[in-house]
């Protein structure tokens, strides 16, 4: 459930109710913009378990969250949504009454992502809530990644009060390791693997979140190619001296002076032999 208010305050602030929510020029929306730029059908808000998305409707003018323009994106309070010449602001329940509810929602935990998704936690407006993995702990998650005693948080004023009490693994807010620090309604709080949303019962829309933006069919960075190294010298391949390729074969020439070498010592043998016989 949202609150929306215009920048322009043509009107109140309003309700969002349904799970799909339809704006545009068309009198059959939801919403109707009769503002020139506004398709028939610009844009749907749609609501899936505790989280809500606003999907554009390929209009010529788009839709932007805080500045962005997008395809289809969650939006939490806070975020400032313009769609076509319009802008509106998204608000969460402060004083006032929720429609068919009476007072204001307490702060809570609504969990993200591994098999704890869409479920919530409340924190209590006076004390302390502690989450770990142990029984004796306020909010219990048996979860092998959680210390037993991993994080207490506590309402301090317009913020919850979130300290690590020594966990193994870390606490994190907005993907920051922290010790000690203060969340505000759309921060994201996690607990090594567990990842929650804080929802806060009143407005924080004065402050910039820390949230990660996410591109439209954003190819992912390629990764630098490693150098190649070219310094590095030639390498010798070493072989026994008897290898066949090492032998050098003499010329001709060195043959034919080693025969006639062989011959004159051939000869002088000979005379020599011969001198020793006639003697």
């Amino acid at each position: 459930m949202l609150k929306l208010q215009f920048k322009d305050q043509r009107q109140p602030p309003f309700w969002v109710v349904d799970k799909l929510y339809s704006i545009g020029s068309s009198e059959d929306n939801h919403l109707v913009l009769k503002d020139e730029g506004i398709a028939p059908l610009q844009a749907r808000l749609i609501a899936t378990s505790e989280k809500i998305f606003l999907k554009d409707n390929n209009s010529d003018t788009g839709c932007f969250v805080n500045g962005q323009r997008i395809t289809q994106r969650e939006i939490l309070p806070g975020d400032q949504l313009r769609l076509g010449p319009v802008e509106l602001e998204v608000l969460e329940p402060n004083d006032d009454t929720l429609p068919g509810r009476s007072g204001a929602d307490p702060w809570r935990l609504v969990a993200s992502g591994s098999w704890l998704s869409g479920q919530s936690y409340t924190i209590p407006e006076e004390g302390t809530a502690i989450i770990g993995r142990s029984s004796q702990c306020d909010i219990v998650i048996p979860g092998t990644h959680l210390s037993r005693r991993h994080v207490e948080l506590r309402v301090q004023g317009g913020s919850l009060h979130v300290k690590d009490l020594g966990s193994v693994n870390g606490t994190y807010l907005n993907d920051r390791p922290v010790t000690e620090g203060l969340a505000h309604g759309g921060d994201q709080l996690r607990l090594d693997v567990y990842t929650f949303r804080v929802v806060s019962p009143t407005g924080d829309r004065e402050r910039t979140r820390l949230r990660a933006t996410t591109t439209v069919n954003q190819r992912p960075t390629p990764k630098p190619k490693p150098k190649k190294i070219t310094d590095l010298p030639p390498r010798r391949w070493k072989t026994r001296p008897t290898s066949p390729g090492n032998r050098q074969e003499p010329t001709y020439k060195e043959r034919r002076q080693e025969i006639w070498l062989w011959l004159v010592v051939l000869a002088a043998v000979l005379l020599l032999v011969g001198a020793f016989f006639w003697v």
